[in-house]
């Protein structure tokens, strides 16, 4: 009798079982809107999912389960966010090693990674910090230097640690190709940037529009002069 194949033991991390749960596109849908760091309704990722909000809440269980989202109580509404800094991370990795996409323009112009700035414009201002010495370059992250702490604090975003998560890191832009900077300092610059106005958010969606008052503010403050934003 011919012999029978051994079974596989899984030695390791279930990368085939977390594989399995992104391979969804309606779930990829989902995650991709969670994207902006916000809490959104599962009726609103219904509607981004293109599926009704009963697939959208069985799809919304296996995400919870893979420890990618989780769920939190506003009122009587359950409403639904990334699950930490790490997972969006890994998402935004995975898009750089993801066959590209046709992706608009507005989204690849400027956009949210989680809490930080991505696109054209994260990449832009990361460069233009580095070019300062506000950041400094290593093999494999980006480190704050004290004028950019000074700069955080005097637009009343000052960086406060915490040890949950990383100071800063470099996150490898997910249409771009190039490191954007993330971490509790990304976030803080990206804070900056909305707070005072110099972007806003484009309604449904986690691209961001650069206002007027942004481009002089860039222009002034960091030396950077941006092509002109398509709108979408």
């Amino acid at each position: 009798m011919p012999r029978r194949a051994d079974p596989i033991v899984q030695r390791g991390p279930d990368i085939a079982g977390l594989a399995a749960v992104l391979a969804d596109p309606s779930r990829a849908a989902m995650l991709d809107a969670l994207m902006d760091g916000e809490a959104h309704a599962i009726g609103r990722l219904a509607r981004t999912a293109r599926v009704t909000a009963a697939t959208a809440s069985s799809h919304l269980r296996r995400l919870v389960d893979a420890e990618l989202v989780h769920v939190e109580l506003a009122g009587r509404e359950r409403r639904v966010r990334i699950a930490s800094p790490a997972v969006a991370h890994l998402l935004e990795q995975l898009a750089t090693l993801a066959p590209p996409t046709r992706a608009g323009d507005v989204l690849r112009f400027a956009r949210t990674c989680y809490d930080h700035l991505a696109g054209v414009l994260g990449v832009l201002v990361t460069g233009a910090l580095v070019d300062r010495g506000w950041l400094h370059r290593t093999s494999d992250s980006l480190e704050p230097a004290p004028p950019l702490f000074d700069w955080l604090a005097a637009h009343e975003r000052p960086v406060v640690l915490d040890a949950k998560r990383p100071l800063s890191r470099a996150c490898l832009d997910g249409t771009e190709r190039v490191p954007h900077v993330a971490g509790q300092v990304g976030a803080a610059i990206a804070a900056v940037f909305v707070g005072r106005g110099w972007v806003v958010r484009v309604r449904d969606s986690r691209a961001l529009r650069l206002t007027e008052r942004g481009r002089v503010a860039l222009a002034r403050e960091l030396g950077v002069t941006l092509p002109q934003q398509r709108r979408g």
